[in-house]
């Protein structure tokens, strides 16, 4: 895949597009969009790989504090593309699952908070990109589940029920049954849920309140979410303490708490 970049004068912002993806950022936010209209924005190996080579560049970029994946305002993702599918080869297949595993383990450990904004359909695969991001937020168009357990097939189970429970991930699991916006919510399988038509505007002001933390704020508290949770109540308290007493001395720290005092005092 070959590369357009196009840098606008007017505004600062960098607009990257490749077939499968179009990608750009803006003020400390980073958005990667899912370009397969014609195909639901089925997932390719085209597609997962360049999913996870933007998402490795943007680690490295100090101007980009979290990263929002959507598909726009119609779909999210409707899953493996299956004309891929039909047509697997032993190598094509091996190919399959190493793109698949590149981008689901990096999102597993992305080092920048991640927001998955999702309208339409969030199937099979692009549900568990969703539940492989940080935040979800859901239009009311949207609609979730792994229908490709009605073909034998599997979904990720245990960020699945981190996230929603073990009782209703067994449910999407087994069943293999599609939920609507409503239910999503109602089980936590989304955070957020706004008015169809408003998913990119809602997850995009919610990553700028993320970005104006700053981009170390922003990985710093992503890798305390890392790690506390791999660790037991005790552990996690005495970790988050010392969390805390590390970043507090941290010049730009000091230097935000005595201007926000500064305000507060000039009001007074």
């Amino acid at each position: 895949m070959v590369y357009a970049s196009v840098t606008s004068a007017n505004n600062g912002v960098d607009h990257m597009t490749q077939q499968e993806i179009s990608a750009h950022s803006e003020g400390g936010v980073g958005t990667i969009v899912f370009n397969r209209p014609d195909r639901r924005n089925a997932l390719s190996i085209d597609l997962f790989t360049a999913f996870a080579d933007r998402l490795d560049e943007w680690v490295a970029d100090d101007d980009i504090a979290t990263v929002i994946v959507t598909g726009g305002e119609q779909m999210f993702c409707a899953g493996l593309d299956l004309d891929l599918q039909s047509g697997f080869t032993q190598v094509s297949r091996a190919a399959y699952a190493a793109a698949c595993l590149r981008v689901y383990g990096t999102l597993l450990e992305y080092p920048k908070p991640t927001i998955a904004a999702c309208a339409g359909p969030a199937l099979g695969g692009g549900c568990d990109i969703a539940v492989f991001c940080d935040i979800r937020i859901g239009a009311e168009n949207s609609i979730f589940g792994f229908p490709q357990v009605k073909f034998g097939l599997t979904p990720y189970f245990t960020p699945l029920w981190h996230i929603i429970g073990m009782s209703q991930a067994k449910l999407l699991t087994l069943s293999g049954e599609r939920i609507d916006a409503a239910e999503a919510l109602r089980i936590g399988l989304v955070d957020r849920l706004v008015p169809t038509g408003t998913v990119v505007e809602a997850a995009t002001s919610l990553a700028k309140s993320i970005a104006e933390t700053t981009t170390k704020s922003a990985m710093f508290n992503k890798r305390m979410i890392l790690r506390a949770t791999a660790l037991d109540p005790v552990s996690a308290l005495d970790y988050e303490t010392m969390a805390y007493r590390e970043i507090i001395w941290h010049p730009d720290v000091v230097e935000r708490v005595s201007n926000a005092y500064g305000r507060i005092r000039s009001r007074s």
